[in-house]
């Protein structure tokens, strides 16, 4: 597995894109804006397919060059079902507030919690993290190690609670209940900032301090 982080956006938003180097297909995560820039990164991967773009969830950040990208790459997008709706709605994703002027298209594919998908020959568990948005969604990969986690938790803090379909009360119970109860050494890869893993959040969070 190869896996790059770019930097998109005025917000400074983690883009992944993600090679499984026994087929040479990958993923990309959020494309948050920045299109040459995740397009090159493909290249530079000599990717042979973009096997699907998986989005954490619907914020305009993550998405602003996802319209973009899907068209260069032909590759399906995948969303929680319950933020799917937010992507064609420029008050509802941000879009408008980050004075951008983007249209969204239905995904692909919308994803349920606990689903297991298979992209690009990796399996990944769907999270359901709601709290940040109403749908949020993190993406576990248990044979790598890793669970792309969005806004939902950052490193020593957490995602923003106070957008619309935000909840404080109930991001602190997505993450003790479906991102706390992985392997302590899972790397939780945010969609800002440094990289961290489950026993670093529980030992060092300060909102998640019992």
């Amino acid at each position: 597995m190869k896996l790059y982080n770019i930097h998109v956006g005025m917000l400074d938003t983690n883009c992944y894109v993600m090679k499984n180097e026994e087929n040479n297909e990958g993923i990309i995560v959020d494309p948050g804006a920045d299109a040459t820039r995740i397009l090159s990164a493909v290249q530079e991967l000599k990717l042979v397919k973009v096997a699907a773009i998986l989005v954490t969830h619907a914020h305009g950040d993550h998405i602003g060059a996802l319209e973009e990208v899907r068209q260069a790459t032909k590759a399906p997008v995948y969303i929680s079902a319950k933020d799917a709706p937010a992507l064609a709605d420029p008050d509802a994703n941000l879009i408008r507030w980050l004075g951008m002027d983007t249209h969204i298209g239905k995904p692909e594919y919308t994803v349920e919690d606990e689903e297991e998908i298979e992209v690009a020959g990796m399996k990944f568990k769907c999270l359901l993290t709601p709290g940040h948005t109403v749908g949020g969604m993190c993406f576990a990969n248990a044979e790598n190690n890793i669970t792309f986690v969005g806004d939902t938790i950052f490193c020593e803090s957490i995602g923003r609670t106070d957008f619309p379909g935000g909840s404080y009360k109930q991001l602190l119970s997505s993450i003790r209940a479906k991102l706390f109860t992985l392997d302590n050494e899972m790397r939780l890869l945010p969609g800002h900032g440094p990289a961290t893993t489950v026993a670093w959040e529980k030992k060092r969070n300060p909102f998640l301090q019992d």
